[in-house]
């Protein structure tokens, strides 16, 4: 019993060797593509815990879980109070605010104490 394709035989064995071994680094460039992933995205939105959403996107990776949980970390943004900048200009308006409400206050008690006399 011959089969038709037996002298293409070593032939079949290469190319399917080729392409087991490019669908193998396919698959680990896929992998690498996605456990980097939450980590470019929380750098990219200037995320102030970047380089810990990066590490949880590697080790989440095998479980999927956790990747799942950097994926949702990235894309959260920080609190306004997080952000040293936008904070303190937002108490130096406050505080401005209260000496100025304070002076009006002062100003009040002063012209409804001459009254009074």
């Amino acid at each position: 019993m011959e089969y038709g394709l037996q002298s293409a035989g070593p032939a079949l064995r290469i190319i399917s060797l080729i392409f087991l071994l490019v669908f193998a680094a396919l698959i680990i460039a896929v992998a690498v593509g996605l456990a980097a992933l939450p980590g470019q995205i929380a750098k990219r939105r200037q995320h102030p815990f970047s380089d810990a959403v990066n590490i949880a996107g590697w080790l989440g990776l095998p479980t999927g879980i956790v990747w799942v949980l950097a994926m949702v970390w990235a894309h959260m943004s920080p609190k306004p109070n997080e952000s040293s900048g936008h904070a303190t200009t937002e108490s130096a308006q406050l505080a401005a605010q209260v000496q100025q409400l304070e002076s009006l206050v002062d100003a009040l008690e002063q012209t409804s104490s001459g009254n009074q006399s």
